[in-house]
């Protein structure tokens, strides 16, 4: 089986391989998703969850086979401790712009 692993820091996919073999015309399970909200499950979470070992087998600019849920390896999102000091410049860099383009 193949699968595809969507890279959020550079777009495209990387493709894995798995020994598990699925018959042509043989229907998958349904994911169980839990909804989070009114409106459902969020996109990044829906994906198949691979059965066995993978080994990486190349990468390429469209999904192929199975997708697999988007890794959440390495987007922490912001620590307040560093975070925070840099979301604040960007917030006063902003009304500072708009002040002074307000004035012409």
């Amino acid at each position: 089986m193949i699968y595809s692993a969507w890279r959020p820091d550079r777009g495209g996919y990387d493709y894995y391989e798995s020994a598990e073999r699925v018959g042509m015309g043989d229907d998958l399970p349904v994911p169980q998703l839990t909804p989070v909200s009114a409106i459902g499950v969020p996109s990044t979470d829906v994906g198949r969850t691979p059965r066995g070992e993978l080994r990486t087998a190349g990468s390429g600019p469209l999904p192929r086979g199975m997708v697999l849920p988007l890794s959440r390896d390495g987007l922490s999102g912001i620590d307040v401790a560093t975070g925070a000091p840099l979301v604040l410049a960007a917030i006063a860099g902003l009304i500072a712009g708009y002040l002074i383009g307000s004035k012409r």
